[in-house]
């Protein structure tokens, strides 16, 4: 127990490092929630998941993972982190014995670790794939919670909670997440209509753990819908924050306005394809031409300050520039390095950030140390070596913030440079932006007139 709880909170502090924004909407429902429950979490970034559910936890949690992880060697250091491996068709096991007595044996041990008292952690849909999406929840979350209350006559008061996790991009350090805890569902519910000899009381919690769980998260229908939600969201998000007086620092409140541009977007999609059709190539040819310029959008809200801006910048980042300097000696090898490992011993996207932060957990501690040893070593000076350790990581976050700052600058000398050497294609650039914002304004107004109370439209 001493080494889950020193990992846990070795992995919260991980976690609050690796993602620049990181919150949590119901976490004191989270942390009031006792066994037995079962934890149902969408599974959008493979072992990232897991590790940011459990440290979010009071108590300790065994996971439900993919039986094809465990052999000889892994076996052991599963059991100590009380992880439980099920069986699909496709999954492979060093175990003699069928899958369906493999899962038989699963299910019971999930039953005794609810009588106990325990907390599940459960990936209902069964597969990790980095997309907005929720894919088919399968029955064995509600199978488990409704077998372990048949057991014990629905006595155990089984409550399962819903979780969604929500990534600005999964596989980048320095994004953000928002973990979005739903309302829970009381097992004791279902005690009427459970018939061991019937399915309906289990694809009745099946679909209700896939509304709470789709009330969550983010969801698209696919990758052609995801991406028109991205492009407004990129051009005219900031506009619908100042416009509905939202604070874009808040998750909950960004959560929020993406499903309310989604549920926009098949309004137009059902009643007006053509204008939603026409807006999709104005923004895609437009977003096209802003990424082949080297431009960001925000600049043409900056024409009138863009010598100025630009004079601030340079100075600023003239001013940092030997912190910057001394950031990347001390920084960039501990750095670099998990991506590098994160791409060596894995070519799937979606085990790269959890490899990342597992990698940069050992590796900046270590060259911290040895950095710290070498300045110890050369001024013998013990308000030095302190002085210098406690500095370290700060000017680790300061690179990370002058990098910015360098990117800014390049958009807007690359912005002065067009506007002086190309005036006519930065008048054109501007006067599309001008149709697609004048659009999306004509667009706004038509939906809140006459689909806001559609029920059919109303994101809940």
């Amino acid at each position: 127990m001493l080494l889950y709880t020193l990992l846990k909170w070795i992995l919260s502090i991980a976690l609050r490092v690796f993602f620049r924004r990181f919150q949590v909407d119901g976490l004191e429902m989270l942390r009031r929630a006792k066994g037995p429950l079962i934890l149902a979490v969408n599974h959008p970034n493979t072992f990232m998941d897991p590790l940011i559910v459990a440290t979010l936890v009071r108590q300790r949690v065994a996971f439900i993972a993919n039986g094809s992880i465990f052999n000889r060697f892994t076996r052991p250091l599963f059991a100590y982190f009380h992880v439980i491996p099920v069986y699909r068709k496709k999954d492979t096991s060093d175990s003699t014995l069928s899958p369906a007595e493999l899962n038989k044996r699963t299910f019971q041990r999930c039953y005794d670790y609810l009588e106990g008292k325990g907390s599940l952690l459960i990936f209902p849909e069964g597969t990790s794939e980095i997309e907005r999406r929720l894919r088919e929840i399968k029955t064995g979350t509600a199978r488990i919670a409704l077998g372990a209350e048949a057991e014990n006559q629905f006595e155990l008061g089984i409550q399962i909670l819903p979780i969604g996790l929500n990534y600005s991009d999964p596989t980048h350090f320095r994004s953000e997440v928002f973990i979005n805890v739903g309302e829970p569902i009381h097992l004791k519910d279902f005690k009427e209509t459970y018939r061991p000899d019937s399915f309906e009381a289990v694809e009745a919690l099946t679909d209700l753990i896939e509304q709470r769980l789709a009330a969550s998260v983010i969801v698209t229908d696919d990758e052609e819908e995801d991406s028109l939600v991205l492009q407004v969201e990129k051009l005219y998000k900031n506009q619908l924050f100042d416009d509905l007086q939202l604070n874009r620092k808040v998750k909950k409140h960004e959560f929020g306005l993406i499903k309310q541009l989604i549920t926009a977007v098949r309004y137009f999609e059902t009643h007006h394809p053509e204008q939603l059709k026409f807006l999709q190539v104005k923004m895609t040819n437009y977003l096209d031409s802003l990424q082949k310029l080297h431009l960001s959008d925000r600049i043409f809200t900056q024409t009138k300050r863009l010598y100025g801006n630009l004079g601030s910048t340079f100075l600023s980042l003239l001013a940092g520039f030997p912190l910057y300097v001394l950031g990347l000696l001390t920084n960039y090898i501990p750095y670099i390095l998990p991506s590098k490992i994160a791409r060596l011993i894995s070519s799937d996207i979606s085990y790269r950030a959890p490899i990342m932060m597992t990698a940069g957990i050992f590796l900046f501690p270590l060259f911290y140390g040895l950095e710290t040893y070498v300045i110890h070593a050369l001024f013998q000076q013990i308000w030095v070596t302190l002085a210098f350790l406690l500095c370290v990581p700060l000017l680790g976050y300061f690179v990370l913030w002058y990098w910015d700052r360098l990117t800014r600058l390049t958009h807007l000398w690359q912005a002065l440079r067009l506007f002086r050497q190309k005036p006519s294609l930065m008048e054109s650039l501007s006067g599309e932006r001008a149709k697609i914002f004048k659009a999306l304004e004509e667009a706004k107004t038509l939906y809140l007139t006459t689909a806001s109370n559609d029920a059919k439209y109303t994101v809940k």
